[in-house]
């Protein structure tokens, strides 16, 4: 792999604005004593062990290439290759925090970092989706998305991360309560408004409780479904409604009532921040179990992630999906469906956190195969599941060009998967690849439409 690329070759596709890039700023020494903390253990708590072996090790075999979706899309182009972007970072650890690279530069591949490098750097690592496919095929278990994920936070410490994913993301949910900026008045009002649309939609009224103190049940959506995705969040009240159980949503009167954490995208600081507040919520509410709905990165983070933070006894409640649950009350026969209501033929992408990441693949199939009778597999599919592109916070990220790159790059070949299918809907249990299909049906001129896993069940239902 050659030399890192210089900044300008991504202007094309801007992701990172230039008050967050600037060419001069004496940010090299920052970003060098950034990497140096990552690098220790006691500082980097998520993935040490596996980010020192994928610096340290790599065979240059091309594995990673052959799957990676971004580098097959824009014609094999060097810049995207996974080595060669993961290589931008592990050269810089070579030559400042290794033996031989700091003797012997020119025989281990090590290079100076420059201004201009940290640039491209920035600009390169969010061109990847962190999908996790290479790792998934990689012979020796390297992961590149892991490194891709470790330049981010280094990247964040000295100043460099997408407004979309901190100022509008993880600091306003922090603030207010969600990533949508929605107060607790316009919140109750949107409840409000779902139950009404229940009514007109459905021919009978349900209530939606909100704040419920000791619920056995805390359903907590990406915030973002409530306007983009109301059928989602209509759908799984329907289906809890119908299951007749103990549940409840809640308000930003009770702290954070959005399941997203875009920290797990770009910074372990902010991700603990907004994972100690979703815990400190559920005790407040004194629920039992925390369902969270169709959104991959927080079930990743709520589910799995969590483990490395929060001591069990500082978690006194089960986290589930609102998949499991879904698949567990069909199978029990608390939910009668009748498949006929879903009559047009309906496919499924596998959101790669729920997916190649969470193991959650057949939970949501036997959901679909239940109320909709003609189940289309896409191919590839399950663990090698193409990324659609929306992941690692991409669906919120538009500026500079950056959406035709995601409808051109990632988009193109999940625009091509899905074309094969023949199918008239693709179902999703992920907000992100809600946001990111909606484009790719838009922008590649599809006959098909979107929709959650939640709302093909709800619609389904034998009241």
């Amino acid at each position: 792999m050659s030399a890192a690329v210089p900044q300008k070759v991504f202007d094309d596709y801007r992701v990172l604005p230039d008050e967050v890039l600037k060419p001069g700023q004496p940010r090299v020494e920052k970003f060098l004593q950034a990497m140096r903390k990552s690098l220790q253990q006691k500082e980097n708590w998520t993935f040490w062990l596996p980010y020192i072996l994928s610096l340290d090790t790599c065979m240059k075999c091309g594995t990673c290439a052959e799957v990676c979706p971004v580098y097959q899309a824009t014609g094999r182009r060097e810049i995207y290759h996974p080595v060669f972007r993961a290589d931008m970072l592990r050269k810089i650890y070579k030559r400042y925090f290794t033996l031989p690279g700091r003797l012997f530069p020119w025989l281990v591949g090590a290079e100076d970092l420059t201004e201009e490098k940290l640039d491209a750097l920035a600009e390169s690592v969010y061109r990847c989706t962190i999908c996790r496919r290479c790792s998934y095929v990689c012979p020796v278990a390297i992961d590149n998305g892991v490194i891709v994920r470790e330049a981010r936070k280094i990247l964040d410490e000295i100043g460099i991360a997408p407004g979309e994913l901190k100022e509008k993301g993880t600091r306003l949910q922090l603030k207010v309560g969600n990533a949508t900026g929605m107060p607790t008045a316009a919140f109750l009002d949107m409840v409000e408004f779902l139950e009404d649309e229940i009514e007109e939609t459905r021919g009978y009224r349900i209530k939606i409780p909100v704040d419920k103190e000791g619920a056995e049940y805390l359903l907590m959506h990406n915030a973002g479904d409530y306007l983009a995705f109301a059928e989602t969040v209509m759908g799984a009240a329907e289906v809890m409604h119908a299951a007749g159980v103990d549940w409840t949503l809640n308000s930003p009167n009770t702290g954070i009532n959005d399941a997203v954490n875009y920290g797990v995208f770009y910074s372990d600081v902010e991700f603990s921040a907004v994972i100690k507040a979703h815990v400190e919520t559920a005790r407040k509410l004194g629920i039992k179990k925390l369902v969270v709905g169709e959104c991959g990165h927080a079930f990743e983070a709520l589910k799995y992630l969590i483990l490395r933070l929060i001591p069990p006894e500082e978690r006194p409640f089960e986290v589930l999906s609102i998949l499991e649950l879904e698949d567990r009350w069909l199978r029990e026969g608390r939910l009668k469906v009748d498949p006929q209501k879903n009559p047009e033929p309906v496919t499924f992408h596998d959101s790669c956190k729920l997916g190649r990441l969470g193991g959650m693949f057949d939970e949501p199939r036997r959901i679909l195969k239940a109320c909709c009778p003609d189940f289309r597999e896409m191919t590839p599919n399950r663990e090698m599941s193409l990324c659609c592109g929306g992941g690692s916070g991409f669906a919120i990220m538009e500026k500079g060009g950056f959406l035709k790159f995601r409808m051109e790059t990632y988009g193109r070949l999940k625009a091509e998967q899905l074309k094969a299918t023949g199918a008239s809907i693709v179902a999703c249990a992920c907000s992100n690849c809600k946001a990111q299909f909606r484009e790719i049906i838009n922008y590649h001129k599809l006959p098909m439409r979107y929709a959650g896993v939640s709302e093909l069940l709800a619609n389904a239902l034998v009241r």
